[in-house]
């Protein structure tokens, strides 16, 4: 039997988060059962989060059936423009950098 949990709001939000990060790609029904949360609660979440950019829903049929299954937006793609670009080596560099290897080879 598994415990329910009494939890409402932002921390809901934040709970279903991580757990969505520690149990990639359940669905709703299983997420919900998981928990002891509603598969209304769940869902409306989810739809929080998938807004927000957090989490983005997969579509998949098993034993003919439609199943929504929740995955978490890698970390790289919730991170600012401006940060992901310092991120990126520049091509120019790294052509630099190729070319320089190869000469010391």
């Amino acid at each position: 039997m598994e415990a329910q949990l009494k939890i409402k709001g932002e921390i809901a939000e934040d709970y279903l988060y991580e757990f969505v990060n520690a149990n990639k790609g359940l669905s709703i029904y299983k997420l919900s059962k998981r928990l002891g949360w509603s598969t209304g609660k769940v869902y409306n979440i989810v739809k929080v989060l998938e807004d927000d950019g957090l989490v983005r829903t997969i579509k998949t049929e098993e034993g003919g059936r439609i199943k929504r299954k929740v995955y978490p937006v890698d970390w790289k793609e919730l991170l600012p423009e401006d940060v992901e670009k310092a991120l990126k080596p520049d091509e120019s560099q790294l052509q630099k950098v190729k070319i320089e290897a190869v000469v010391a080879y």
